[in-house]
This record gives structure tokens, C-alpha cells and sequence, in this order.
């Protein structure tokens, strides 16, 4: 005898009928021995092409030199293979180098990116646009700038670290505050009148040849400052220092501070911290200027004068701190606004901020009257001590001066 189903009986039935038909797995999952994982890039122009240089890691010698391990056997003592190929764009590059390989490119675990110097002269839009909108990429991924070939930072020796990748990334970690990404340098470049500067970096040797036989490694350089997408020109070693503390982006910088002019051998180190910045826009009769104001604590790192620096006698090396920054600073601003033609410090944020309509009016001009614009800047250094010293250990008591 068959007794006859309710529909809800059987729509229910069917729910567990068809149930396991959608548990079938992940039909397009890629096994991880079949990725390549980059750890980082690198962009060059060559010959008038693109040329993308990639770091990909090689599972097998990350635990040691010459390891057999499931991703394959490796011999030597690199843990890392680069492959390198040019076509008219990024993203042609970058499949030309899939194409060589036998592994799926992911660059979901790259650290950071390079632009060689003359890429970077010639435009950078077109290559942000490809990182910013591919999702696989990490928008925190840090961009960094090499003078000459990007390439050439990426075959480094970096004995202290795993990979000349994150030898780099460390680097570029402690360059600035806030290291410029993939997703800062692309609000940076959508933002008007605001341009960058990235942290430039070269190769060097850990020891001069006639010391010993030295290694290679990478070292910071300076900053690139740019002009829109292209790179403008460079920043010394000197001179960065004092223009990221004018871009609120200075992280504990070290200042060395004369105290007499006839006697340049006498000085006094100090690291600032705990720095805070205040820019004020003003506009009057088309005329534009900005105040820019620094307020910062620091301590004597190193004191080679004849000056005992109690905590009541820090007045002097304060006011001489203070005028050395005034003056430094007030130098690598003029410096970017008249040769570069760049805004890196953020002045036409604060300019539209307050003054929106007005900004509409200069906006395709803004770059054009940078030269003119004039820039008052105020700092405020206050040293909290003079670390577990007072006197200068090189200086005999009796020529120490105390008043």
C-alpha cells in the first residue's frame, strides 16, 4: 500500500536531496604547491618599454641553504628567484613573466614594489592604477624609489634577513611615520595640488674593499620628490630630515647643532620626538602665505662642546636648535616650491580647507605660483634631559663653561 506525500513533506526531502550536491568543494581552488608568491617588484623603463622584475620566494630555502622540501629541491643559498620581462605595459610584463613560469603568480604577500629612476621620471599613473584596481594586490604594500635600475635592489645580498625584500620594507618602515603605500600614493595622486616624495634607497657594501671583502646591502638615500606623476629631482640626506618634519612625517630625527662658529668641532646631537605640526593658510589681495608652526621634545644624544647642560642651561642649545631648524626648514621648502614646482608638505589641503572658493580659481594654477607662495616658519624645541650625562666626557673639568 503507498501513501501519498505532502508537498511540504517533499520539498523537504528534496532540501536534503540536493544538499550535498552543493558541498562539493572549491572547484576552482589552486593547490599551493602550484603558487608563486611574490615578495616584491620592481618597475624600470628600458629602451622604451616596461621591464617588471619579480622576487618570488622559493618555499624549499626559507628554512635553510640547499633544503629539499615539498615545494621542489633548491641549491646555493638564495631563498628567492627573480624573473624579469619587458612589453609595452605593466600588465603585459607581468604576463609575459607568467608565462615563464610553471606557478600561479600571487602577489597578494608582496612587501613592496620599486620604480626605477627612469620610469619614475616618465609617469607612474598608469602603474598605480593597474596595483590600486587589481584586488589581489595589497593596497599596504610600501613603494620606495631606486636610484638607477629598481632591479638591481632586488639582487642584493641582505645576509642579516631573509630576502632583500624585507630588508627593504624595513627600511622603508622606518624612513617616515606613515611609509607611503600603494593606497596612500594613490590618494595622494587623486588628491589636487598635493604631489609626494618616496624614500630613495641604493645599493652599497657593508664594508669600504680596503676594510675586507664586504657584502652588499641597501641603504636610504634621500627623498624623490615629484612633480604630479613624474619624479622632479631629489632631496639630500641633509635635507630630508627637515622635510619630513615640515610634512608632519619626521620619525625621531637626529640634528646636529653648532653652537660656535669658530669652533664647528664643538656641537651637540639631539633627537626630536613627539613632534606636532600646524599649518595656517592665509590669503589676502591674491597673495597666498602659510604659517607653519613645530612644536617638539628631544634629548642630547651626543655632546662634544665645553658647555656643562644642566637642565637650566639647555636654553642656549635650544635657541640655537631652534634657529638651525627655522632656517634648514625655511631652505628645503623654498627648495621644492621654486626648482620642483611640488607641494609634498600638504599647504593646499589646508589652503582648501579654508578657502574653497577661492582654491577653485588657482587650482590649475596652484604648481605655477608655487614659487611665489611664502612660507613663515616657527619651531619650538624643548629638551627634557641630556640622557645619563651632563658634561662632555672629552672636555676637561676646568674648561667647561657654565653660565
Amino acid at each position: 500500500m503507498f501513501v501519498k506525500a505532502s508537498p511540504a513533506l517533499v520539498r523537504t526531502i528534496s532540501v536534503f536531496v540536493l544538499l550535498p550536491c552543493l558541498l562539493t568543494g572549491c572547484w576552482d581552488r589552486i593547490e599551493v604547491n602550484d603558487v608563486a608568491f611574490v615578495l616584491a617588484s620592481a618597475t624600470d623603463m628600458d629602451q622604451g618599454q616596461i621591464r617588471s622584475t619579480t622576487q618570488i620566494a622559493l618555499p624549499s630555502s626559507l628554512g635553510g641553504a640547499g633544503s629539499q622540501g615539498g615545494g621542489g629541491g633548491t641549491s646555493g643559498n638564495k631563498t628567492y628567484l627573480l624573473v624579469s620581462q619587458t612589453a609595452p605595459t605593466a600588465y603585459q610584463a607581468n604576463k609575459k613573466v607568467q608565462d615563464s613560469l610553471s606557478r600561479v603568480i600571487n602577489f597578494s604577500h608582496r612587501r613592496v614594489t620599486i620604480l626605477g629612476e627612469e620610469f619614475a621620471k616618465s609617469g607612474i599613473s598608469e602603474s598605480i592604477d593597474i596595483w590600486a584596481r587589481f584586488p589581489q594586490n595589497r593596497l599596504t604594500t610600501y613603494i620606495v624609489l631606486s636610484r638607477g635600475p629598481g632591479y638591481k635592489l632586488l639582487d642584493i645580498d641582505a645576509p642579516i634577513e631573509q630576502s632583500p625584500s624585507e630588508m627593504i620594507r624595513e627600511l622603508a618602515k622606518s624612513s617616515m611615520q606613515e611609509p607611503i603605500s600603494i593606497q596612500s600614493l594613490a590618494n595622494a595622486l587623486l588628491t589636487e595640488g598635493s604631489d609626494i616624495a618616496l624614500p630613495v634607497m641604493v645599493t652599497t657594501l657593508s664594508v669600504p674593499e680596503k676594510v675586507a671583502n664586504g657584502q652588499s646591502l641597501v641603504k636610504l638615500d634621500g627623498l624623490g620628490v615629484f612633480h604630479g606623476d613624474k619624479l622632479s629631482g631629489y632631496l639630500t640626506d641633509k635635507q630630508t630630515p627637515m622635510a619630513l618634519i615640515a610634512m608632519g612625517q619626521a620619525l625621531n630625527p637626529k640634528i646636529t647643532v653648532v653652537l660656535g662658529e669658530h669652533q664647528p668641532q664643538e656641537s651637540a646631537t639631539i633627537v626630536l620626538n613627539q613632534i606636532h605640526r600646524k599649518v595656517q593658510p592665509h590669503l589676502k589681495d591674491e597673495r597666498i602665505s602659510f604659517d607653519l608652526e613645530i612644536e617638539a621634545t628631544g634629548l642630547i644624544l651626543e655632546n662634544t662642546t665645553r658647555q656643562s647642560f644642566e637642565h637650566t642651561m639647555m636654553i642656549s642649545l635650544e635657541k640655537h636648535a631652534n634657529a638651525l631648524l627655522d632656517k634648514e626648514i625655511q631652505a628645503v621648502i623654498q627648495e621644492t616650491f621654486q626648482k620642483h614646482r611640488a607641494d609634498i608638505y600638504g599647504f593646499s589641503t589646508a589652503l582648501i580647507r579654508k578657502y574653497p572658493e577661492e582654491w577653485n580659481k588657482i587650482k590649475y594654477r596652484w604648481r605655477d605660483l608655487l614659487p611665489e607662495v611664502e612660507v613663515r616658519v616657527r619651531t619650538k624645541v624643548h629638551l627634557e634631559n641630556s640622557g645619563e650625562l651632563i658634561d662632555s666626557l672629552g672636555i676637561k673639568e676646568g674648561l667647561l663653561k657654565n653660565d
